[in-house]
């Protein structure tokens, strides 16, 4: 589908420090280039983005309508094609590559720039030639992709962008990317977002301006028709994907997380602790792969590493697991608990990190088990007294009883209590430094967003598990109504064929079939307190032992699942609608 915009139209618990709290919950406000793609690991991503862009006329795969509009050759990308920019080509083509590489970020899709076509090596790939040529006569054509491919079903994709025709638009006098107003950040999000754009399209996403309750304006968004953004909302913010958007993508696409875990603890010994391990337990002999860790100044350490597997495989709820050392041991130089790298005796803390995945069927999620936390000494020696947490699993599915239970284990010797656990429903990713108390429902970049309305819960008030024992719970029923589900058939292909902003398609193709997010959500977000009744722990204000309740608290991030119980390849909830309509 094409991105063009007629001229004419244009016009439309112990206590942490107030300095530590805010620190930690510190973050930016709105998308920004500024930002960091932290959870970016490209060699464990199966869908590769291709930003091409050419040196010089190159062959390319034909689709344009038009003799203006013809994508073969592809053009050069320079900055000579654009006098209001005064920067570098390598400058700019870079700056564009770390704009869609934001908008990509949290799924499983690496961007990859290149100057020449890109090898066949990768069966999940779709490429965008990215020029400085100007596609004035057909309305001012930003970018055509291929086809708007629903589901992305088609596993090799090409578009085209045309970045010239922001000079030709806007770079004039008074234009939004002339004089003080051309700046390399401007450049990139306009061009950037066209590739975005045109991306979204070959992966499954139509021109769309609807808004989820809570959401931004949609002129921030990416994936607006040509005529419903001004220049200026092109290149004053880097747009992205809405909620309903990132969470079709998440389900054509994948993310690229499986679980995130932050957790807050006291180190209830009088000593410093210098180092903690967690042990873990994973169903692979491979290790799992760590994208993202908790850096902010709460946690007294930075950049925790997965070690082992450190012994046999072993049984646990009836499945095979690798048991895993993840140590804390790299002093945090930012910290605001304490001298970094340690831990103070009876304070609190906070830790954190993300394991990501490369399954693409999302249809069985790896559980990372917490069996237990163990804090050394400067001698690195085990203190005598721990953190208690809960484990938890990542959901099974009871199909006999149509639903997903979440599994709640006490592994510890003693007694738990679980207390104010909550679960929400959320279209996108809360980033991990945002997996603190109070902290917001916000992605990696400081842009809040809400969960989906009504799903917002406690699922257990107050519980007391035994030792060994386990809880489970009900999360979701498999047959209840999807956030996102839209069913595209042909005759809606027809009309955003005939759709029109100046003269010409407003597609090059368009495949029926049916959007539809994640089960239950993009992301489940749980939150609950693990509480010792009867613990000893150092109390610094009185200066010795005391026993009594001693609380932790877990924040875990679960990736949503593909639903294909019956393995034919649909999900589950489409088979079921389908069902319900026929004769």
């Amino acid at each position: 589908m094409k991105d063009s915009i007629n001229l004419r139209s244009r016009g439309r618990t112990l206590r942490r420090t107030s300095l530590a709290l805010a620190l930690a919950l510190l973050a930016p406000s709105v998308p920004s280039l500024a930002a960091d793609c932290l959870a970016y690991n490209p060699a464990n991503k199966a869908n590769k983005l291709y930003l091409l862009y050419p040196t010089t006329s190159m062959t390319y795969p034909s689709f344009g309508f038009s003799a203006a509009s013809a994508t073969n050759p592809a053009a050069p990308f320079s900055a000579a094609s654009l006098p209001s920019y005064t920067g570098t080509t390598t400058a700019l083509r870079d700056a564009v590559t770390h704009v869609v590489e934001l908008d990509y970020c949290e799924f499983n899709v690496q961007v990859i720039p290149t100057s020449s076509l890109p090898p066949t090596t990768f069966p999940r790939r779709s490429t965008v030639a990215v020029t400085t040529a100007s596609d004035v006569p057909d309305g001012y054509l930003f970018g055509l992709a291929q086809a708007v491919d629903t589901g992305d079903a088609t596993a090799v994709d090409y578009s085209y962008v045309w970045g010239g025709t922001y000079q030709a638009w806007t770079g004039g006098p008074g234009g939004a990317l002339n004089g003080a107003n051309s700046t390399l950040d401007r450049w990139a999000n306009s061009i950037g977002g066209t590739v975005a754009h045109e991306a979204g399209h070959n992966y499954g996403l139509a021109h769309n301006t609807t808004l989820a309750p809570g959401e931004d304006i949609y002129q921030h968004h990416i994936m607006p028709a040509g005529g419903s953004l001004t220049a200026e909302n092109r290149a004053g913010y880097r747009r992205h994907f809405s909620d309903g958007e990132f969470s079709t993508l998440a389900a054509n696409l994948g993310l690229s997380l499986q679980t995130m875990w932050n957790w807050d603890m006291v180190n209830p010994n009088a000593a410093a602790a210098h180092s903690l391990d967690m042990t873990v337990l994973y169903p692979s002999a491979t290790p799992p792969v760590l994208a993202w860790s908790f850096n902010g100044c709460s946690s007294p350490w930075i950049n925790p590493t997965v070690i082992g597997p450190t012994g046999p495989s072993q049984v646990f709820q009836g499945g095979t697991y690798y048991p895993y050392t993840l140590r804390w041991s790299t002093p945090n130089p930012g910290s605001c608990v304490g001298t970094p790298g340690q831990a103070p005796g009876g304070v609190l803390f906070h830790i954190g990190a993300t394991f990501t995945t490369v399954n693409f069927s999302l249809s069985t999620l790896n559980p990372i088990v917490i069996k237990d936390v163990i804090l050394k000494n400067v001698s690195n020696v085990a203190m005598a007294l721990n953190p208690r947490l809960h484990a938890f699993d990542a959901g099974t599915l009871d199909t006999a009883g149509g639903r997903l239970n979440l599994g709640v284990f006490n592994l510890a010797a003693v007694p738990l209590q679980l207390n104010n656990l909550q679960a929400r429903e959320l279209p996108r990713v809360v980033a991990l430094d945002q997996m603190v108390r109070d902290g917001r429902i916000a992605d990696f970049t400081g842009m809040p967003f809400d969960p989906w309305p009504n799903t917002t819960r406690t699922l257990v008030d107050r519980a007391t598990i035994e030792p060994g024992k386990a809880l489970s719970l009900q999360i979701a029923r498999l047959d209840q109504p999807r956030h996102v589900y839209e069913v595209i058939t042909a005759e809606d292909c027809l009309k955003a064929l005939s759709d029109r902003i100046s003269g010409g398609a407003d597609t090059a193709d368009c495949f029926p079939g049916t959007n539809i997010d994640l089960f239950p959500s993009t992301t489940l977000y749980f939150t609950g307190d693990t509480v010792d009744p009867n613990a000893t722990y150092w109390n610094p204000e009185l200066r010795k032992y005391v026993r009594g309740p001693l609380a932790s608290r877990t924040y875990y991030q679960l990736s949503g699942r593909r639903l294909d119980v019956d393995k034919n390849g649909i999900d589950d909830y489409i088979d079921g609608q389908r069902k319900a309509v026929k004769p």
